[in-house]
Order: C-alpha cells, then structure tokens, then sequence
C-alpha cells in the first residue's frame, strides 16, 4: 500500500473508532414531554429525578441521536423559559422557580461535561430562557444559583 493511501485509511479508522456509541440509548421517560421534567423539579434543590428515578443530568447521553436531543432540547427550553418568567416576579413561588430552573441549567451542565460538546447549544439556550427575566431586585439570582449548584451536584 502507498503511503500516500495508508494515512488516509489510517485515520479513517481511527475517526470511526472514535466516534462509536458507548452509551446506552436516551431514557423514554426523557422524551415524553416538559410535564415530566417539571414534576422532577417540584423536589429541586433536593435530587430531581424524572419519572422518580431518572437524574435530569442522565437525559443527555454521548452521541444522542438528533431526534432525541431536539426533543428533550424543545422540552428543557419550554420548561426553562416558564420557569425563569416566574422566577422574575415576586413572592415565593418566584423563589421556588429560580431554584428550579437553576436546577435544571445546572443538571443540564452536568449532563454536558462528558459528551463532546454536543449539548453546548442545548445549555446555551435553556441559560438564556432560564435567565432572561431574572432580576436582581427580587433576589432571585442567589436562588437561582443555589439551584445551580444543587443541579450540578445532583444531577
């Protein structure tokens, strides 16, 4: 074989080695709608689990197929952006929501850290609805960022 031929296959091999699934397929329960994820957070900061036993941060798997990271995306952001409105206002459901909705930036961080920046744009966007109406008047930012440390240690 040429050398000019062998470095090509070589590194083909390597590529398609290296992009083989290792994780198992994303959870169901995952894909089945905001109201799944939004129940798991009634618990935040304490462990959110979806459908009870699924961590959020376990949604987002290594080499997710689009169809399941557009889904659960669509889903993350919906929830994000109802939940970071409601944080923006006052009282202590405003409270309660910038501790879940910082729950849910931070276990979509901690779901994202191992899969090879595939999930980058999905954090991107649940950040921005998270936070898009959160003041400082009310206080929500310490609530929401106590949220996001729960998130990102539980998942």
């Amino acid at each position: 074989m040429r050398w000019s031929l062998a470095i090509p296959v070589v590194f083909l091999s390597l590529l398609w080695v290296g992009c083989g699934s290792d994780e198992v397929a994303t959870p169901t329960v995952c894909l089945e709608g905001p109201a799944k994820i939004e129940t798991a957070l009634v618990t935040a900061p304490d462990p959110a689990r979806v459908d009870g036993r699924i961590p959020i941060s376990d949604c987002m798997i290594r080499n997710q197929p689009n169809g399941d990271l557009v889904d659960f995306g669509s889903d993350a952001v919906a929830v994000a952006t109802k939940l970071g409105t409601q944080a923006g206002g006052s009282g202590p459901e405003a409270i309660r929501a910038a501790i879940q909705v910082g729950y849910l930036v931070g276990a979509i961080e901690k779901g994202s850290e191992d899969t090879d920046g595939i999930h980058a744009a999905l954090l991107d966007r649940v950040k921005s609805a998270a936070t898009y109406r959160l003041g400082d008047t009310s206080g929500a930012q310490v609530h929401y960022d106590a949220g996001v440390e729960a998130g990102r240690e539980f998942g």
